[in-house]
């Protein structure tokens, strides 16, 4: 099989592109450009900030995996980087999909990354691919970005759409950020700890995608997060087991809110989303890492 990818560069592109080798699928990346570049002609390329992307009229694509666009919590938020993250995944991906949708050759399937944050803040409320749409920017930036997204069913593409919570890897992701204060004895609960944090395992999350991709009957929204949950004070337990460190401190709300904006900070480290992946288990799919205790061990940290 012929697999484009964008964002094969990140964190889950590298680890899908390596599995997707192991299973000899051929690796097409498309080239990210902007406005400035010179546009390839030979080769897919995209520019996430203005809906354009192009794909060679003789080239044969069997998937297309859309990962790519800017990350959604590594600045504190402004106007002008709301803006970006905006433009980069709801544009981006209207790009891709008006690509894909005019090739000679369209691909059959379209996998499409989104996030948890399209159930917005939710306290302990269970929360599967039914659950409504939650509020705040990081709700209306997935639920825009799903649209556009959705679009590629109108001409008899295959769609999944990806709902990805916190991606536990050694090599990259918000858990290699959150190892240090830990490394140093400075670990400790985020606000009152209570936050349920919806995990997933790298190489749970690369699994999830490849069944998505061989099942032919699977198609529409899946949550890909663990199928246990876990508080942050859990988390934070586990964690400094696995580290054999101490975790006695805490960082208060207002901390939080003071270094990242009140925004932010409620959306994205103190948003609580108890998040399962009803629809990827009714797919029959099997999940290597159960648990959050085993899939922190499994990373060697």
């Amino acid at each position: 099989m012929k697999v484009a990818i964008t964002g094969s560069s990140g964190l889950i592109g590298r680890h899908l592109k390596d599995e997707l080798s192991r299973n000899n699928h051929d690796i097409i990346v498309f080239k990210r450009v902007d406005s400035a570049q010179a546009k390839p002609r030979d080769l897919p390329w995209w520019d996430p900030y203005d809906a354009t992307a192009y794909i060679p009229n003789d080239l044969a694509i069997d998937a297309v995996i859309h990962l790519g666009g800017e990350p959604v919590a590594s600045k504190r938020w402004n106007a002008d980087i709301k803006s970006r993250i905006y433009a980069s995944r709801v544009y981006g991906t209207r790009g891709i999909v008006e690509a894909i949708t005019r090739a000679s050759h369209p691909p059959r399937i379209f996998i499409s990354a989104s996030a948890v944050g399209y159930y917005g803040d939710r306290g302990a409320e269970l929360l599967t691919e039914n659950s409504t749409l939650g509020t705040g920017f990081l709700s209306t930036l997935c639920r825009d970005w799903e649209e556009e997204a959705k679009k590629a069913q109108d001409f008899h593409i295959r769609t999944c759409l990806i709902r990805t919570g916190i991606v536990l890897a050694k090599d990259g992701g918000a858990l290699s950020k959150a190892v240090i204060p830990f490394r140093v004895g400075l670990g400790g609960r985020l606000g009152d700890g209570k936050a349920f944090m919806p995990w997933i395992h790298i190489d749970d999350h690369v699994a999830a995608i490849m069944h998505l991709l061989s099942e032919t009957e699977t198609q529409g929204v899946y949550n890909l997060v663990g199928p246990t949950s876990a508080t942050n004070l859990e988390f934070t337990k586990y964690l400094s087991s696995v580290l054999s460190r101490p975790a006695f401190l805490s960082v208060p709300s207002f901390a939080l809110e003071l270094a990242l904006g009140k925004e932010m900070a409620h959306e994205t480290v103190l948003a609580s989303q108890n998040v399962q992946p009803k629809r990827l288990l009714d797919a029959a799919f099997t999940f290597k890492y159960s648990d959050l205790d085993t899939a922190l061990k499994s990373l060697q940290l």
